[in-house]
């Protein structure tokens, strides 16, 4: 077992996280120095730092995080779809297990969803109720997608240090206990088809069933 150098509590050597306070255990670094894979991205924002408020968030980081959310989301719709056009699951029901889905997944993740965007506000050096400007109707989303594409500052900011400036390689993956790699542009890429692929198929299931 090992000391964790966060909290002094004793962890086990199966497990990459402390118990008591999530800090992932021999990695010589911050954890927000990284530019963490997308699974291990997405634990990051929604487990380690679920309603954190503090500190920075990169664009990496953010965006990533929300590509595997919507990931899930086009997953369940799929196989809401699926089940509802190829088995004998009606498609009222294939349709209200996706929106019960939806909406428990959504409340889930609204906090940690709220914590990235007040962190990649930090990033670019803005005040995170800034966040609230994606309330405004019909211009508030639009808006909030554009500060959340603009890159973060380089330097320290009153916020903190900058974060996922270390690339992880495979060989750092592998003796640090990481899931996955920091993403190429061509696995985000094949992510990002997939998951207009995986809308289309939603969409033509659904709309078979409403016919």
């Amino acid at each position: 077992m090992l000391a964790c150098s966060k909290c002094g509590q004793m962890i086990p050597d199966s497990e990459r996280y402390c118990p008591y306070c999530r800090h992932m255990k021999n990695v010589p670094l911050p954890i927000d120095s990284y530019e963490l894979g997308f699974i291990e991205n997405f634990k990051h924002c929604a487990i380690r730092k679920y309603a954190d408020f503090e500190g920075r968030a990169s664009r990496g980081e953010y965006w990533r995080f929300i590509l595997m959310y919507l990931l899930i989301v086009s997953i369940i719709l799929f196989v809401c779809a699926f089940l509802s056009s190829f088995t004998t699951v009606s498609g009222t029901t294939g349709v209200g297990l996706g929106l019960v889905a939806l909406v428990v997944l959504s409340i889930g993740f609204v906090i940690p969803g709220i914590a990235v965007a007040v962190r990649r506000l930090h990033d670019i050096g803005w005040a995170g109720w800034f966040v609230l400007v994606g309330l405004i109707p019909f211009v508030g989303v639009p808006i909030m997608l554009i500060l959340m594409a603009l890159p973060g500052k380089s330097a320290a900011n009153r916020f903190g240090a900058p974060t996922g400036t270390t690339i992880i390689t495979k060989q750092m993956a592998h003796k640090y206990g990481f899931f996955d790699t920091t993403p190429s542009n061509v696995l985000t890429m094949s992510l990002i088809i997939s998951l207009i692929v995986l809308w289309i198929l939603s969409w033509s299931g659904n709309h078979n069933i409403s016919t």
